[in-house]
Formats: C-alpha cells, structure tokens, sequence
C-alpha cells in the first residue's frame, strides 16, 4: 500500500486558566528550534490554579478521501521548576483526548514522542496538542505532528498526435488522433473520476469480467478449421507457396499458462508450423525454399517445426506463461513451392490453467471515442490501486502511475512494491 507523509507545525494556539507562580512563558519554535516566538507570561496566582494552551495543527493538504495510517508528535521543551511545576502534554480532537498524557520532567531542554492514538481523516481537521500547567509551569519551544496517509488517486494524461501512439516519459499517453480509449478500474463502488476538471463518474460503465477464454480469428487466404478430432487444422494441404495463419485471442482473469497440443507432420525443412511469441504478429506470407530447407522471414516467433525433433505424426505441447489480461499468439502452417509429404498440416488445440483463484466480478470502465483534444483523467479509489496499461500492437505495455503527495502530484517508480489489490488498464487504439 503506498503511504504518503504530511508534517505541520503550530499554525495557532490559544489559552485558558490562570498560571500560578512568579512567570510563565510559553513559546512555539517550529520542530526542534530553540528560537522561540513570542509568548504569553502569566504571574501571581494561587497555589491550585491551572492553565491550558492548546496549539492547532492544520493539514487541508491531506484528501478528504485518505486513509491515516498513523500519526506522530515531538515535542521539545521543560519544566521551570521540578518540585513545584507539572507540565502535561495531550493530544486531543475537539474535546475527546486522544492517546494518552505525556509529561516533562527536566529543567533542561526535553525532546518527547506524544501518544498520539488512532485517527480518521475527519479527526485531522480538528487537531490540537494541549499542554497543561499547574504551578511555576513550563515551557513548550517546538513541536511537530507527522500524519502517514494513504491516497489512491490515480493521474493519467491523453494527448493527441498525428504521427501515431507513443509513451512519454512524464507518464502521458500520446494516441493517434481519432483513436480510442478505455480506462479499466478493478472497482464497482467508492470510485470517482474527473476528465479535464469534470466529474465523469457517471460515465463510468459497469462491466461483468469473465473467466478463461480464447477465440480463433483466421487471416488471409487460409487459416485453421476445427477437425473431428478436436484440433483446429491448417486448411492449405497440397497447394504451394501458401501460408495459413490464424491468430488466437485469449484472455485470462490473472497469471495463467496456455498449452497448445500439436502435430505437425510434414515435408520436413520446407512445408512446417510456426508458433509466433506473445503478442508478436507472424506474417502472412509463406517460407520460400532455400538451399537447406525453407528460409524463415518472421524475425521473431517461439517455435518453427521444421526438424525432426518438431516434425512427427504423434502429438506434442508448447506452454505459453501469461500475465493476466488479453492477448495474442499467431499460428502459421507454410508451405514452399515444392512438394508435399505425410499428413501436410499443422494441427493444434489449447488449454488454459489458471495459476491462482479466480471468482468472476465486476469493474468499471470509462471509454473515450475519436480523441481529438488533450484529456486528463483522475480517479479516485476506495482501496488500493495498481498498474496502469496502453494496449499497443496488440501489447499491453505499463505506463507511468502517479500518487498526490503533499498536494503535489509525484511518479510512482514501482508501482508493484507499494500497491496492490485493483488493477487499471488503459487500452488504446
């Protein structure tokens, strides 16, 4: 969970009783200063009397919505005299004390820790540190309160460009001028969302998520139909220089490994299945034969068949590992302009195990049509938040997640070692 810090000082103090004795001071220095401010001296009172001061702290800085974690108090002062004074320290919101009393015991200067208690952000806006005097009194030069608080406020900016999609280094996402764009919150209450300063959070859409899933969307002239046997068979058998490609799109909820069954039994170095790497197209062109088997274009895949270790009538498997999300493996049987042998086809089929529990629900979504302006988006979260993705390519690539820090907004640097449970996606064009 990230946790932001907000420290304040003494913006005001007032005063109530009489002080007993022959001087009283108080002063306030900020944190541990020693160079105090003007005070108040009180003389000339009975022996039972008491005063308080009470110093206010302000903190408008921290989100309405924040969590506090904790807070803390140094106070630095003493004690005029150690027979005759008493001198407490309490931390209070309204009239309800919080924590409990602390006490100076020193003529010389003292640093003390305040049991502060446990806060809501609502008890923020009304703290104060009330010392109390009996007697020949004290005296307090400085004092600090330190909240912790959790704020999930998310920023991302969209810009515009003409010349495509990119990722800026400040943490914007530039898409292509008319293109798309859905922000994806793994949340379906206590979620708000601004765009250029309005509020949007009734235009964030609920969406059912769904379990495992793929589909098989067949490119070009020749692409993979579905056989008795179960597997989704090349359909270019027997004719040259083709190339049947398909593309399996598959979305799993959370991590995941997909395996593909195969057979691919064919002319051996020249006619064979390709199986391209994540979210990486294969082209639809066919291998051209060359002087030790067919010459292999696509610059980037997982597997090529095209030996005997790949080559063979029985079945065999290939794992994918998947991060959660949707995603794309494209699959591609060539054929070179030669001749033909065995079975002429690349046939497969898939499983997918889900690699930890998964219980379907719901998110929000907030979609953006035909970008033509800059927008910038604020959502604010109940709970924790996650990373943030642009689709681009078919890739989901993270991109830079902000938090508010002391009213200004800061980069996140990993945004896995302080966050957790909801994930956001932005999916571009």
């Amino acid at each position: 969970m990230a946790t932001n810090t907000a420290t304040s000082y003494p913006v005001s103090y007032t005063t109530s009783g009489t002080i007993n004795g022959t001087k009283y001071k108080n002063a306030i220095g900020k944190g541990a200063d020693t160079s105090a401010v003007s005070g108040n001296d009180y003389s000339n009172g009975g022996s039972s009397s008491t005063a308080h001061i009470d110093y206010k702290f302000e903190f408008e800085e921290i989100p309405e919505n924040a969590t506090i974690d904790s807070v803390t108090c140094q106070v630095k002062g003493h004690l005029e005299n150690t027979s005759r004074s008493t001198a407490t320290l309490q931390m209070y919101h309204g009239s309800t004390a919080k924590g409990t009393q602390t006490k100076f015991t020193s003529t010389s200067a003292q640093t003390i820790t305040v049991s502060c208690g446990t806060w809501t952000r609502a008890e923020i806006d009304d703290m104060y540190l009330r010392f109390t005097i009996g007697y020949y009194g004290g005296l307090v030069n400085g004092a600090t309160v330190t909240v912790t608080y959790t704020w999930n406020d998310v920023k991302h900016t969209i810009t515009t460009s003409a010349s495509g999609v990119a990722i800026e280094p400040d943490g914007s996402t530039e898409v292509a001028e008319g293109s798309d764009f859905t922000l994806r919150i793994e949340a379906t209450s206590g979620v708000t969302a601004t765009d250029n300063g309005v509020d949007v959070t009734n235009q964030l859409v609920t969406k059912q998520d769904t379990a495992e899933s793929y589909t098989i969307d067949n490119l070009g002239d020749y692409g993979f139909e579905l056989n008795s046997s179960g597997y989704y068979e090349s359909t270019n058998k027997g004719v040259s220089k083709t190339a049947a490609v398909c593309k399996v799109n598959i979305h799993v909820p959370v991590s995941a490994t997909v395996t593909f069954t195969y057979i691919n039994y064919s002319e051996q170095g020249y006619d064979f299945g390709v199986f391209g790497n994540v979210d990486v197209p294969l082209s639809l062109n066919y291998y051209s034969a060359g002087s030790s088997g067919a010459s292999i274009t696509d610059s980037s895949y997982k597997l090529a068949c095209n030996t005997s270790t790949h080559n063979k009538s029985t079945a065999q498997t290939l794992e994918y590992a998947l991060e959660a999300g949707d995603h794309e493996i494209y699959i591609k049987y060539s054929k070179d302009d030669a001749s033909d042998d065995h079975n002429d086809t690349l046939q497969f089929k898939l499983a997918i195990t889900l690699e930890e529990p998964f219980t379907p629900g719901s998110h929000l979504e907030y979609h953006l049509s035909n970008i033509t302006a800059a927008h910038t988006i604020v959502v604010s979260t109940g709970g924790d938040t996650s990373k943030l993705y642009l689709k681009l390519s078919g890739t989901w690539t993270e991109v830079s997640m902000y938090k508010k820090v002391n009213g200004s907004w800061v980069s996140i640097a990993d945004p896995s070692s302080e966050l957790s449970t909801l994930a956001n996606y932005v999916k571009g064009n």
